[in-house]
């Protein structure tokens, strides 16, 4: 399995809703796999020869040169078919893509959307212009002027409270006291969360329990004092 080499930038615009912005850099038919991470993200590739191996995809499929892609609750694979090919993803902060995206979250979940079907030509504008800039720098600055032109008005979200119980718990939370938190039935939570977050609750505690799982085991043991 090859690991990527990439460049993480921080938001200067859109702190609030962007937690960073990667650069990623892929060898020909370099096979990488990726895991959930339960966030939105959106993703700009150099060009139209990447491919992924998905759970809801038969085999090897090609991406969208530029798409949205929703929460996925299992690993993929993607690779490139091109030399010296790279991807600049914009991760999103949990419950910040419903600021940018007017279709409801959870139409995107295990799925990657072309941004021409979100934003229209002016998504085709974009890529057209990140074609053209060399500088990587100047190229995230090119894709958080754009979204900060798409941003929608929202009141704040009874989903908002239930969020930072999950990860408060690190996912071990019963569904049933995320709903009371957020004044909310069971059903009519489990609806709400779905739309607004891109997956049902339950999964999306799972994918938290994963991510801190895994974040401990990369986190280096502690010295021992003789």
């Amino acid at each position: 399995m090859y690991r990527l080499n990439f460049q993480k930038l921080s938001p200067t615009l859109l702190k609030q809703y962007i937690a960073a912005f990667y650069i990623y850099h892929f060898d020909a038919n370099s096979d990488v796999q990726l895991f959930p991470k339960g966030v939105f993200e959106i993703v700009f590739q150099s060009d139209g020869r990447f491919q992924h191996n998905t759970s809801y995809s038969s085999g090897w499929q090609t991406r969208p040169q530029n798409f949205i892609g929703g929460l996925h609750n299992k690993s993929y694979h993607v690779k490139s078919r091109q030399k010296n090919s790279y991807c600049i993803v914009v991760e999103f902060k949990p419950d910040t893509a419903k600021y940018f995206i007017h279709h409801s979250l959870r139409d995107f979940q295990n799925n990657v959307v072309d941004t021409s079907e979100v934003w229209g030509e002016d998504a085709m504008t974009l890529s057209e212009k990140l074609n053209l800039e060399e500088n990587d720098g100047n190229k995230v600055k090119l894709i958080e002027n754009f979204l900060l032109g798409k941003m929608i008005e929202h009141k704040q979200s009874k989903i908002e409270n239930a969020l930072k119980l999950i990860f408060a718990s690190e996912g071990f939370i019963e569904i049933s006291e995320l709903a009371k938190s957020s004044a909310l039935s069971d059903a009519q939570f489990r609806k709400r969360f779905n739309n607004e977050i891109g997956i049902s609750p339950s999964q999306y505690c799972k994918i938290v329990r994963v991510n801190t799982a895994l974040a401990r085991l990369k986190k280096p043991l502690p010295k021992t004092v003789n």
